[in-house]
């Protein structure tokens, strides 16, 4: 655009009402290239950086499986672990201390009469 300035008025008229003169000018001002330069120098890191992500795709889909297969063998164990720990809670509630020593006192009766019948039948 320096050249501009060392143009005459007449020159400047002259200048004005050619649109071709005007974008040739434009281009060719270091502002404009410059953009130019900057937006190509973008498109570039732009493409390299489209590219490698392109390279981690295949390694982010197949780890992205092998989460989802691994998040439903924990869903499954979870909920063995669930059903494990209901029959545990259950078998417990069962055997209460109170309860294990009732059942401990029925069968040692019942052994004890057991005794009784076969010393009985030995002594006879």
């Amino acid at each position: 655009m320096e050249t501009l300035r060392d143009l005459s008025v007449k020159e400047l008229q002259e200048l004005q009402e050619d649109s071709e003169e005007i974008e040739r000018l434009a281009l060719e001002s270091t502002e404009v290239q410059e953009l130019q330069l900057e937006r190509e120098m973008a498109l570039a890191t732009n493409r390299s950086l489209a590219e490698q992500n392109l390279e981690f795709q295949t390694p982010l889909e197949t780890g992205r499986t092998n989460l989802s297969d691994r998040y439903q063998k924990l869903q499954k164990l979870a909920e063995q672990c669930q059903e494990q720990k209901a029959k545990l809670e259950k078998f417990s509630a069962a055997m209460q201390p109170g309860t294990l020593l009732n059942l401990l006192q029925v069968e040692g009766q019942r052994i004890e009469e057991e005794s009784e019948v076969i010393l009985k039948f030995k002594f006879k």
